[in-house]
């Protein structure tokens, strides 16, 4: 996770300006805008595979909207353990309102600069790359997925449940 925070700062230093998604301290879940935003920027990087698009969950959101409440609660990112081989995850995390969640995703998806095609968790560039979001997006088994952003006045938690899960070691992406 020290890349990922790494990178996430890196962001912050270079990213100006733009079009923030105004959360107004609510949770959004079920907004049809940020399900529209969320399943396109997805559904991109699958359409360059020639993946199948992913389709939105309203449990798997429900399911994130849980987990982000409580990472914008605490105002720290970390993977929920106890979905382990149940859903698989994604999660961000920035500036309350200065990113829309289709920069989110994308910087998920940005991922794929380190990405070579292979067995996982062997497929990037290079040992140091972080790959494991854009993988999970990209997944071939992965169906569904339904997501969250939530915050705290400081920073915007995005948490994204994908079914069936992803990154699965010693398997191919696709």
């Amino acid at each position: 996770m020290q890349s990922r925070h790494f990178l996430v700062v890196m962001v912050f230093f270079f990213w100006a300006g733009g079009n923030g998604y105004a959360q107004k301290g609510q949770p959004v879940y079920k907004d049809p805008a940020f399900i529209d935003s969320v399943l396109q920027h997805h559904n991109a990087y699958r359409s360059a595979l020639h993946l199948p698009p992913l389709t939105w969950s309203a449990d798997l959101a429900a399911d994130a909207l849980a987990w982000a409440k409580n990472l914008a609660k605490k105002d720290k990112g970390q993977h929920d353990m106890d979905i382990r081989g149940k859903e698989g995850e994604n999660l961000w995390w920035g500036t309350a309102g200065a990113f829309s969640p289709g920069d989110m995703v994308n910087f998920w998806g940005n991922e794929k600069e380190g990405f070579v095609y292979g067995v996982f968790p062997d497929c990037k560039t290079s040992r140091s790359a972080v790959v494991g979001h854009y993988t999970q997006m990209i997944w071939k088994n992965t169906q569904s997925v339904g997501c969250a952003l939530v915050g705290n006045g400081k920073m915007d938690y995005l948490v994204c449940r994908y079914s069936a899960p992803g990154n699965i070691v010693g398997e191919k992406p696709y």
